[in-house]
């Protein structure tokens, strides 16, 4: 059954790359070996002056160089980047510094307490000039840390048949989670190349920074959850919790993985479990103290910078004409906001489903039955690869592509350069729920775009032997 199970799955990803390779566009460009590494970090308030700030929200920017090729990898904390605006960031930042585009990366860590910001596009465009401009040369470490009792995936099968995302504390419905987590903590730790001091980390992980956010009355009026407070959510913590060791300057960037179905809660213990110097802060320590257990196996890496990109088409979602009619009448009778109230869910679930419909009507009227979405992938060392992708992609993705890779350090970055909604898997479409109806993709998107990614991470693995 195994050896059949395993053909099957070797058939459907020679079928997806394949189709990855008829509908994409790719580059690459490569660092010649002999070359040392260079590093520059930087960091820009992108805080709205009317928040009120719980911690500041930044875009933080590092530029990796290694003889002519540059890639710049940008971290905002921000709910989401549209594709718009990453486009338009990443060509200024292109043409200022001379950074391919196809090598700029503008990530948003999903944190839904950063609504209140600056324009991003000067924001993120002087972050990679300052870093840029900072670059000096490090050594590069790379660790990998595990860390099991902080994240939960959030769908859940219920004794009726049916699956729910986030039923609420001490549900007794509930029957198990429908899927996994992935617990890996992905570290890359960059020291000054002279004195051996830590400058700066990288660090990715699967759990959505919804954490500060309180729900109810709570987050419509006051408290740490109200709608004009911004906080940088648990990546705040993780930085502010490694300077301790690392000093003041030391410069934390945080990339969320593959997460669209992911989240902090535990439904088996009472709630609310959420709060700023709470929660958010016991997240974030927990990370950084995983971080700190796996740099104690560090492993010092020989630098090997190259860069590969592929442009997607990505089939969208149908409807029928019955859709769209229901669609419409129900526009402006559901709920804007998420709802975490058993009473409102249906109808927050309508709402969702109609503006889906008719975001894909728009983009029908517009002669758009594909969308094209950009999958990246930045190797660092023999060791160490960077994956971008965009949309909050199912937790199965992050780990089919960490199953696949042939490096042994695999960060899979979620919310890159566009944030195209939920990205499930195959099964979820078929299970139905919150995040299937916000979805604008067909079924089988996500793995197309998991396949490029896979397809990206072995040429480069084989173009560095």
């Amino acid at each position: 059954m195994k050896i059949k199970l395993l053909i099957v799955l070797g058939i459907v990803l020679c079928l997806f790359l394949a189709s990855c390779k008829q509908s994409g566009q790719s580059s690459k460009t490569k660092a010649a070996p002999e070359a040392g590494l260079e590093m520059g970090f930087a960091v820009v308030d992108i805080t709205g002056d009317s928040a009120v700030i719980l911690d500041p929200l930044k875009a933080k920017a590092v530029v990796f160089k290694q003889g002519d090729i540059q890639i710049a990898l940008v971290e905002c904390d921000i709910a989401g980047i549209s594709g718009e605006v990453s486009g338009q960031s990443r060509k200024e930042a292109s043409l200022k510094t001379g950074i391919p585009y196809e090598n700029i990366c503008i990530a948003a860590t999903h944190n839904h307490m950063g609504s209140l910001y600056k324009d991003i596009v000067p924001c993120v465009v002087k972050a990679i000039i300052d870093a840029q401009a900072a670059v000096r040369s490090v050594k590069l470490k790379s660790a990998l840390g595990r860390q099991f009792y902080i994240s939960f995936n959030r769908r859940y099968f219920m004794k009726d048949g049916s699956v729910v995302f986030n039923p609420m504390f001490l549900n007794p419905d509930i029957v198990r989670p429908v899927g996994p987590i992935d617990p890996e903590v992905n570290v890359v730790m960059l020291y000054d190349a002279v004195d051996n001091a830590p400058v700066a980390s990288l660090t990715n992980f699967a759990i959505h920074a919804d954490i500060v956010k309180e729900y109810g009355s709570v987050y419509q009026q006051k408290g740490a959850g109200s709608r004009n407070s911004v906080s940088a959510d648990y990546p705040y913590w993780i930085e502010e919790s490694l300077r301790q060791d690392f000093g003041s300057k030391f410069n934390s960037i945080f990339f969320p993985g593959c997460c669209g179905n992911i989240n902090h809660w535990d439904f088996s213990k009472p709630g609310p479990q959420s709060g700023h110097k709470t929660k958010s802060k016991e997240v974030g320590d927990s990370l950084s103290a995983s971080v700190r257990r796996a740099l104690r196996a560090a492993n010092d890496e020989t630098p090997l910078l190259a860069a590969r990109t592929q442009v997607i088409d990505v089939p969208l979602q149908t409807y029928t004409a019955e859709d769209l009619d229901w669609a419409k009448a129900f526009i402006g009778s559901g709920l804007r906001g998420k709802s975490e109230e058993p009473s409102e869910r249906q109808q927050f679930l309508n709402g969702v489903k109609s503006r889906r419909i008719m975001w894909l009507d728009e983009q029908k009227q517009k002669g758009k039955v594909t969308y094209h979405l950009d999958v990246q992938v930045f190797r660092l060392s023999n060791n160490i690869a960077i994956v971008t992708l965009p949309g909050e992609m199912f937790v199965e993705h992050g780990l089919t592509i960490k199953n696949f890779s042939p490096f042994d350090n695999t960060f899979v970055v979620e919310l890159a350069n566009n944030t195209i909604s939920y990205v499930p898997n195959k099964t979820a479409f078929s299970q139905g729920g919150y995040e299937v109806e916000n979805s604008r993709l067909a079924p089988g998107g996500g793995e197309m775009l998991a396949a490029a990614a896979i397809q990206m991470l072995k040429e480069l693995k084989n173009d560095a032997k």
